[in-house]
């Protein structure tokens, strides 16, 4: 045989693995670093406390390796770390405990919240049962339990001795009592939810091999939530009552107030002597405006103006500073809150861009400051948005409404102000795809199908859609979708031909 045949070439020496030794609390434990088709391998052989020693060590490499040369060698599974042995089988509280411990480094602090909310509410029923005696049946009785307790709540405040609790005030520490508030459907499914959460991971870990929550019949049927939204005649209510409110606070001053709570006169009669809404006076009586030495800031206009024709959420609204709000670049720059989608460029419309320039001349110009402040200057939270700014403004909307014969606001929330910019935009024709990036959305089937409600466009709806967007819808689909229009209107509105411009060459 010939040097080139290559039979007499040096055979590749054998692989003989590591063993790697480390001493631990319980005493030596070993193990076996070897390549294996290209990836790093440690193979656990065990603890000196389970009688392994150096020469059964070393048989058990050698066995590695025969199997390794072979092929035939299976990666070990990765094993999760045991629990101590009082924990073999643990109860639902005390694995529910771990399961949130384990959550809170790897979700957001908002969902952590929610989730600890929902186990504390079940570990009255589930907490002192071991992993492996909850089944269905425990579940049902959860639910037989908590709707009796709705019963009796309801039963107890028609007969006027309503349910008391206590309950811990976070801000103050003091114990306070207020009314027992039972559980809806929605709420008792995500109880359940919660706890089917924590028997998943038991599953992972071996301590039981189903999760009996995963039968849809634990669960009590909800209906789809009604997602309110506001038709144009509503919106424009809304906008004059914002309006008429700031105009009215302006009209009074300190010694105006002191009268006003010094007088038995009523509110009505009060309200046409300083030239106000009786609404105002009611609100100056009951101390929620005009409480200290400060007057209130006119804030209403420009935050509803900017969640119905700019759509952020609330808590977006809320972080907003003054440089977000570009006005020369006619945008607002929204932060991200949620998700990367979140972090976006809305252009302003006409009429929001008017609100906001008029709200801009009256504030200092620092860019630090918060966009929409409160009365005290301080930047505006989720909840004093909601329970004074934008009720005081429902309030006088339905004045207003009902004083033209319209409908009422059965519903007002920031979110149905976003909603019914979602209706906005769709009524000017703007692409779904385009819409879901101003809501700040990451999927547009959910934009379509939450979002979007067909707005009532009968009668005098096309002027006053105009007069709320403070331009044509041309003009509005324009600025929202970032493009000039040319042809045709928007799918939306009506074919009608684009009007001639100044430069335009009919194609005819």
């Amino acid at each position: 045989m010939s040097a080139q045949s290559g039979y007499d070439r040096p055979m590749p020496r054998p692989r003989t693995g590591t063993v790697r030794a480390q001493q631990t609390k319980l005493g030596t434990s070993y193990g076996l670093r070897f390549t294996y088709r290209g990836q790093e391998i440690y193979h656990h052989i065990g603890g000196s406390w389970e009688g392994w020693t150096e020469e059964r060590v070393e048989e058990e490499r050698r066995f590695v390796m025969r199997q390794v040369e072979r092929g035939e060698y299976v990666p070990q599974r990765r094993q999760s770390a045991p629990l101590p042995a009082e924990l073999d089988m643990p109860t639902f509280q005390v694995f529910a405990s771990l399961v949130l411990d384990r959550k809170r480094r790897r979700v957001s602090e908002k969902t952590c919240q929610d989730l600890e909310w929902r186990l504390r509410t079940a570990i009255g029923h589930f907490g002192a049962l071991r992993l492996d005696e909850i089944d269905t049946a425990t579940a049902d009785d959860f639910v037989d339990a908590r709707l009796r307790e709705r019963d009796a709540i309801a039963e107890a405040a028609a007969a006027g001795e309503p349910l008391m609790e206590e309950y811990r005030d976070p801000r103050t520490g003091r114990t306070c009592r207020r009314r027992r508030r039972a559980l809806s459907n929605s709420s008792i499914n995500k109880v359940l939810a919660g706890v089917r959460q924590v028997l998943k991971e038991a599953v992972r870990r071996r301590f039981i091999d189903h999760n009996p929550l995963d039968d849809p019949d634990c669960f009590l049927r909800t209906e789809a939530p009604r997602r309110s939204f506001l038709e144009l005649s509503q919106v424009e209510a809304l906008i004059d009552a914002a309006r008429l409110l700031d105009r009215e606070q302006r009209r009074l001053e300190w010694r105006d107030v002191r009268a006003i709570r010094a007088s038995e006169a009523t509110a009505t009669r009060l309200a046409a002597e300083y030239g106000v809404s009786d609404t105002l006076i009611r609100r100056v009586r009951r101390g929620e405006i005009w409480i200290d030495g400060r007057r209130p800031e006119l804030s209403r206009l420009p935050v509803v103006a900017t969640l119905v024709l700019g759509g952020p959420r609330i808590s977006e609204l809320c972080l907003l500073d003054t440089s977000d709000l570009d006005l020369a670049g006619r945008a607002i720059r929204l932060p991200r809150v949620k998700t990367e989608a979140s972090e976006r460029i809305v252009p302003m419309v006409p009429a929001l861009h008017e609100i906001l320039l008029t709200h801009r001349a009256e504030r200092p110009s620092a860019s630090e400051r918060p966009a929409f402040e409160t009365r005290r200057g301080t930047r505006q939270s989720p909840d004093n948005v909601r329970a004074r700014l934008l009720a005081a403004v429902h309030e006088r909307a339905d004045e207003l409404l009902e004083h033209r014969g319209e409908r009422r606001i059965a519903h007002l929330t920031p979110h149905t102000l976003r909603r019914t910019f979602a209706s906005l935009l769709a009524e000017v024709g703007i692409a779904p795809r385009r819409a879901m990036y101003l809501l700040g959305h990451t999927d547009p089937k959910f934009t379509m199908r939450v979002y979007q409600q067909v707005l009532d466009m009968g009668g005098a709806a096309p002027e006053v859609l105009e007069q709320l967007l403070g331009c044509s819808a041309e003009e509005a689909f324009a600025t929202w979708s970032g493009r000039e229009v040319s042809g045709l209107k928007p799918d939306s509105a009506r074919k009608t031909p684009e009007p001639s411009r100044p430069g335009h060459r009919s194609k005819s």
